[in-house]
C-alpha cells in the first residue's frame, strides 16, 4: 500500500479492497494470537465491511479501521403459545457453484454493521427490513417495540504495528409475534432451503437476507 500521507495527515481509503483485506488481516491475526478464531459472527461482520459501513484510515503508515454494528435480539409473543426468543444458530452462505457453506453463529445474538451517519435505531429497522423483505410496519405492527438499549461496548485493538481495530457496539431489543412472522413469510424452513444443519441445536428455521437470498441466518425458536 502506498503512503499517501506523507505530511502525517489522516486519510481516508475508500478502497473496498483494502477494507476487505485488513479485514482478513484481523481475523488472520487475532487466531494466531489467541490460539482460536473469532466467533463466526464477528468474522461474518468484518468480512462484509463496505466503505459504505465502516471506515479505514490511514495516518503515519498505521491503518485505522474502524466500524460501528449493532447487536439485538427477536423476541416473539403470542396469544395461547407464550413468549419466545429467536436464538441464532449458523450463518450461511450460498455459493452457486458449491452449494450452502456454513459456520455456527457464537454468542446467540444478530449482529449487523450501521452506516456511516446512521444511528442505531434507524440501521436496525433498515437491517429488520433487509432480513424480513417486508417493511417494518408489515411485519410487526404498529404495536410492535424496536427499542436500541442504553448500552455500547467499545472495542479497541492494536491488531500489530500497522494496523488498528476500533467498534462500536449497540444493543437493541424487537418485540413481535411468531404469528406475524409467518404471515409475512418471513421464516423459512431450513430444510427446505437445502441448508446443511448437522443436528436440531443448529436450529430448523431460517431467515434470508441480501441479493438473490445469497445468505441466511438459521435459529431456534426458544420458549421463554
Amino acid at each position: 500500500m502506498e503512503n499517501t500521507n506523507k505530511n502525517g495527515e489522516m486519510v481516508l481509503l475508500n478502497d473496498q479492497r483494502q477494507i476487505t483485506s485488513c479485514a482478513l488481516e484481523v481475523i488472520r491475526s487475532v487466531k494466531k494470537r489467541r490460539g482460536r478464531p473469532l466467533q463466526p459472527r464477528d468474522r461474518m461482520a468484518l468480512k462484509l465491511l463496505t466503505p459504505r459501513n465502516s471506515a479505514l484510515l490511514l495516518k503515519n503508515g498505521v491503518r485505522n479501521l474502524g466500524c460501528r454494528q449493532v447487536s439485538f435480539e427477536i423476541i416473539t409473543d403470542d396469544l395461547g403459545r407464550g413468549a419466545h426468543r429467536l436464538a441464532p444458530t449458523g450463518i450461511h452462505v450460498f455459493r452457486p457453484e458449491e452449494g450452502w457453506w456454513s459456520d455456527r453463529y457464537g454468542q446467540q445474538e444478530f449482529l449487523w454493521n450501521l452506516y456511516h451517519k446512521e444511528g442505531p435505531k434507524e440501521g436496525l429497522a433498515r437491517i429488520l427490513e433487509c432480513l424480513f423483505k417486508f417493511k417494518l410496519s408489515g411485519i410487526f405492527g404498529a404495536k410492535a417495540k424496536l427499542d436500541v438499549l442504553q448500552q455500547n461496548k467499545r472495542i479497541a485493538a492494536d491488531i500489530h504495528k500497522s494496523l488498528k481495530l476500533y467498534i462500536q457496539r449497540d444493543t437493541g431489543l424487537v418485540e413481535t409475534s411468531l404469528r406475524r412472522l409467518i404471515k409475512a413469510g418471513a421464516i423459512h424452513s431450513a430444510t427446505d432451503l437445502g441448508l446443511p444443519l448437522e443436528s436440531k441445536d443448529q436450529g430448523q428455521v431460517a431467515l434470508l437476507f441480501g441479493r438473490n437470498s445469497r445468505y441466511a441466518v438459521s435459529f431456534r425458536i426458544e420458549r421463554l
